[in-house]
Formats: C-alpha cells, sequence, structure tokens
C-alpha cells in the first residue's frame, strides 16, 4: 500500500508564520481551507510580506478617516474597489470594533488579509448601524500590485471567487475591481439611497421578519402626503438626528432629500429615502415619524416642525442601504454588468421617475 508523501515542514512555513492565530481560529470555511491546503502543497519556499511599498501614483486618502493601505507588502499597490452585501441582523454594525465584536467590516478585512496574503484595511462609504443590512455598502483599499501568494497580478475575478469562500454566509462580495486613481468611496460619493419595509399586519414571516419593522395598522394615505411634505425640499434636519453632528462627515444639517412611499405586496410598505450626505439615523427617525402620523399621532403637515423629542427612531432590521450612488468616472466599474451582479435577491427596489442626477 502506497504512503501519501509528506509535505515538508520548509514548504508549509508561510501557512503557519503567516495565517494570524485569530484569523486561522475564526475560518471554518472548507472550501478555504482546501484552497490553502493547496497552496501549501505548490509552495517551494516560505515567502515574505514584509518588503517596503510604494504607491503607484494614488491620492492618498490618509486625511479622509483612514489609510486602506495595505500594511507590510510587497511591490506597488493597487486602489480596489469593493461593493457587499449584508444581512447585518447578527452583526454590530459596519465600523471595525473591539476584539471579539463581529462588524461587517472586521469581517471584511479578515477575508482579504487571507485572499491577498498580506493586512488589509477597508474604508467604507456609509457607518451603517448594528443590525442594518445593505444591497449595495461600497468600500475601498489598497493591495500590493503583485500578488504576494505568486507571480504575476491577482486577477479580479480570481479574487472576487475566493473571497465569496471566505466570506461569512452572511456577507457577499457583489463586485470586486480595481478602480480609478484617487477612488475614496466615502468621499467621492455624491449620495446614497436607502429603503426601510414596513409589515402592517401581526402575521409576519420568520423568515422575513429580519428585514422589516412589524408596525402595525398605518394610514398609508397619511403616510404619504406627510413624505410629499419632505420630498425635493432642502430644510434642517436636525430634529431627524441623534448625537452630535460631525460636519467632515455627515455636512451640514440642511439637507436636500428625495422620499417616496408606495405599497411593497399585501400589507406591506416601502419608503424609499436618497440623500447626498445622511445625519446619524436620519433614516430610521424619518420612518419613525411618517408612522407617528399613519397611525394618526400627527399630522402630516406638521411632520417636518417635528421636535427632536418627539421623533422616534425605527429599529434598524427594516432599514437597508441599497446603493451608493458616484459619478460615472468613479462608478464605472461599480456599475458593469447587471444591476444585481447575476445574484438573485439584490435587485434594488424599483423607484419609478428615480434619476441618480438629482443628487449630483
Amino acid at each position: 500500500m502506497q504512503t501519501a508523501q509528506k509535505v515538508p515542514l520548509q514548504s508549509r512555513r508561510w501557512v503557519r508564520d503567516w495565517v494570524p492565530k485569530t484569523l486561522a481560529a475564526t475560518c471554518s470555511c472548507c472550501g478555504l481551507a482546501a484552497w490553502i491546503g493547496v497552496a501549501a502543497v505548490s509552495s517551494s519556499s516560505s515567502s515574505s510580506f514584509t518588503q517596503p511599498v510604494r504607491r503607484k501614483g494614488l491620492t492618498s486618502p490618509n486625511s479622509a478617516g483612514g489609510s486602506g493601505v495595505a500594511a507590510a507588502s510587497a511591490g506597488q499597490l493597487d486602489l480596489w474597489q469593493l461593493q457587499l452585501a449584508y444581512d447585518g441582523t447578527d452583526l454590530a454594525g459596519w465600523q471595525k470594533q473591539s476584539e471579539g465584536v463581529r462588524t461587517v467590516q472586521g469581517e471584511v478585512d479578515k477575508a482579504l488579509t487571507l485572499v491577498f496574503r498580506t493586512e488589509i484595511r477597508t474604508i467604507g462609504a456609509s457607518r451603517t448601524d448594528s443590525g442594518v443590512h445593505a444591497r449595495g455598502q461600497v468600500c475601498h483599499f489598497e493591495a500590493p500590485e503583485l500578488w504576494a501568494g505568486g507571480p504575476g497580478r491577482l486577477e479580479a475575478e480570481t479574487a472576487l471567487r475566493r473571497l465569496r469562500m471566505t466570506l461569512p454566509s452572511s456577507v457577499l462580495a457583489v463586485r470586486l475591481c480595481r478602480g480609478p486613481t484617487g477612488f475614496h468611496a466615502r468621499l467621492t460619493a455624491v449620495g446614497k439611497r436607502y429603503s426601510y419595509r414596513l409589515a402592517v399586519t401581526d402575521a409576519v414571516s420568520p423568515f422575513e421578519a429580519r428585514s422589516c419593522w412589524r408596525c402595525g395598522p398605518l394610514d398609508l394615505q397619511r403616510v404619504q402626503e406627510a413624505a410629499r411634505q419632505l420630498d425635493g425640499k432642502r430644510m434642517d434636519y436636525t430634529a431627524f438626528t441623534l448625537g452630535d453632528v460631525e460636519p467632515d462627515y455627515h455636512g451640514s444639517v440642511e439637507k436636500f432629500v428625495r422620499i417616496t412611499v408606495r405599497p411593497d405586496g399585501p400589507d406591506r410598505i416601502l419608503v424609499l429615502v436618497a440623500c447626498d450626505r445622511f445625519l446619524y439615523r436620519m433614516v430610521r427617525r424619518i420612518v419613525g415619524a411618517l408612522v407617528e402620523v399613519g397611525k394618526g399621532r400627527g399630522e402630516p403637515s406638521g411632520i417636518a416642525s417635528l421636535g427632536r423629542k418627539v421623533v422616534p427612531t425605527a429599529p434598524p432590521e427594516g432599514l437597508s442601504l441599497d446603493a451608493v450612488i458616484y459619478a460615472p468616472e468613479w462608478g464605472a466599474g461599480l456599475t458593469a454588468g447587471p444591476p444585481d451582479a447575476g445574484v438573485p435577491g439584490l435587485e434594488a427596489p424599483d423607484w419609478p421617475g428615480w434619476s441618480d442626477d438629482w443628487l449630483r
């Protein structure tokens, strides 16, 4: 009986030296394990990931809240654009937090670090809250032009396939491509579109309960009339935010907002909201105010003058970031191909008459 040949320790050293213990301990994907195993067998010597880096004509995003730079990598750096979809129910929002707290950014950075075999740090377009979902979150990062795992460049299709194998099932990499020089996921965005789903019944499927607010009966006409008081107008949205306003991140408290409300099937209402830069929890508080009007606890004509203490905050589970909007020169790679990138269920809600030009 033929005995299986052992892989020399020298050949396996890069796996031991490179993969951080925290990553190895948390990675349970069989496909990824097989991929790493094949790489270990084919490797003839250990690799070094600590050579100095050089930027390839990139406009540095350091002054914009993070470097996005792949630390301890070799050669020049490419800028990458990544579009994500995720179920935020069991994640503590987008922003990376302390060790042991699962966030979208933390999971994505961890997976990208495994795929590119060098430390990756992403910068996201939106800091979605705990429990909030996304169909069209966008982030960018920098990675070595020459892949650390072998000769030549890592092709986008290969990187996307491996990233999908590595991420948890609640997070999907929709698109991945190299981006134009100077692109910044947050600073070059001209607007965002959110949707919020309401269930106006007490009978909600447990499979749908993670993505809608069971708010009870509403008068749809009153809700739509209240939404028209806000749609297409520039006004002060201080009453529709919580906490302090960060001018560098949120912009002015005066916002130009597009909003529409329509039925979304039996006993369902969909609220669609778009703006250049949203204030903290702004969409959830707009929805909370609309629900109050729909229940008869306020007049549609008075929604714009509600006080800050009067406006309730809708729960996070009904909210989804559907799209981040860029000028064509920045977002061409993110809009290439079909709108859902071939993934069923990622279609953004229909908004008749919508044009991204309203926010440009």
